[in-house]
Formats: structure tokens, sequence, C-alpha cells
């Protein structure tokens, strides 16, 4: 089976919206502390929250991830890096027969920019792609309970924007990122005995809102 909907070319669309913006970014004459120039590098790490959906197309819920990031300015303001996320999601209302776990595990470079507003207020685009392994366990069955596995693979297009506050002179920052994901997923339902099913290699595509809440240091 496979979703026929076209997927949207995700990052070349956030790559020229940030390009219209950078008359501006370089209008910016404040001066500011926090270490963002060429040469500098910041670790950071976060929690982030999205609307979760399982391969065969249920609804699960809201989905909490813990990323670990890292980023290296190739120029003053603007760094690349690497990005490392987790994503766990349930719904468990076996009552209702409805009960799902998803679990993923991705990775991938970004790019982030730096905007000044003021001495210690920043706006941040990022963009980035991240892939690794998907695992959803859905029942399919209350009575009896009767579940299977979903496994494959995930590619996964993120790209938004959010405020920063320098919260430590020239060292530190915490912010909000206000994200959109585009998700391509292909996987492979598994029986109560581990084998896979005939024909239930699904190709899916997904769209969706995130926010991730972050906090950076900077050498």
């Amino acid at each position: 089976m496979k979703n026929k909907s076209n997927p949207v070319p995700f990052t070349f669309g956030v790559l020229v919206s940030l390009l219209s913006l950078f008359p501006f970014l370089t209008c910016s004459a404040q001066s500011y502390t926090l270490k963002i120039k060429k040469g500098d590098y910041w670790l950071g790490g976060g929690l982030g929250i999205q609307g979760s959906v399982a391969p065969m197309g249920q609804y699960i819920g809201t989905s909490a991830s813990l990323s670990a990031k890292g980023g290296y300015f190739v120029a003053d303001k603007l760094s690349v890096g690497i990005t490392v996320t987790g994503g766990y999601s349930i719904v468990d209302k076996k009552d209702k027969g409805v009960y799902n776990r998803g679990i993923s595990f991705l990775m991938g470079p970004l790019v982030n920019y730096h905007i000044p507003i003021s001495r210690n207020f920043f706006l941040e685009p990022i963009i980035c792609t991240t892939w690794g392994p998907v695992s959803v366990k859905s029942m399919v069955s209350a009575s009896p309970e009767q579940y299977v596995k979903v496994k494959g693979h995930a590619f996964c297009e993120i790209g938004g924007i959010g405020p920063f506050f320098e919260v430590i002179p020239q060292k530190a920052e915490f912010g909000v990122q206000l994200l959109v994901a585009v998700l391509q997923q292909s996987t492979t339902i598994y029986g109560s005995d581990g084998e896979a099913v005939p024909g239930s290699k699904v190709w899916d595509n997904k769209t969706g809102p995130a926010m991730n809440v972050e906090f950076r240091l900077h050498f």
C-alpha cells in the first residue's frame, strides 16, 4: 500500500523563504556578546512535542522527543551541525480497544542562523533533516487482545523559527522553536509470530506542526 500524496519540496521552500530575509538581516546594527562569531561553536539539548500518527494511519496523540544538538559557526551567526533525536508516544485506552506505542531514533544535519534583535534577544531560523528507525506496537483486537508491530525507517525534514534569549552573558541561551515537520516513512507490519505480513509494506507522507524548547551553551 502506498500513500499517493506528493511530498512537499520542504527544505527548498524553507531555504527560499529564509533567503528573502537576508536583506533585513544585514541591516542589524545591534551589538551582542553571545559567542556566535566564525569559529565559535555550541552544544545544546531540548524537549519537543508534536502531533504523531502511526504508520497504519491511527492518530496516536502527542509525541514527546528529547534531542541533543551541536553546531559550528562557519560564518558570523551562521552555524552548521548535527542533531540526534529520540521520540516516544503512547495512547493507552485498552478499554476502548485503542493502544499505540511508538518509538523513533533519528539523526542528521542542521543549519541554524542567529538574527540579533537586541543585545540579548535573537530570532533563529533552523532547518534540519533526520533519518533513522521507527517502531510502533498497535492493538488490532481488544477481545482477545492482539497486537502487531510496525517497523521501518523514517526521513524527516524540519524547518521553523523561534525566539531565543541570552541567559548567561556570552555563554548560554534559552528559547522556543515553532516548527513544521514533513515525515516520510517506509514501514512493514509484523504479526505476533514476528513474521512480516505479506503485502503490508507502506510508504507514507505526513506533515504537521511541532515545538521545541532548547537550552544551548556557546564556546
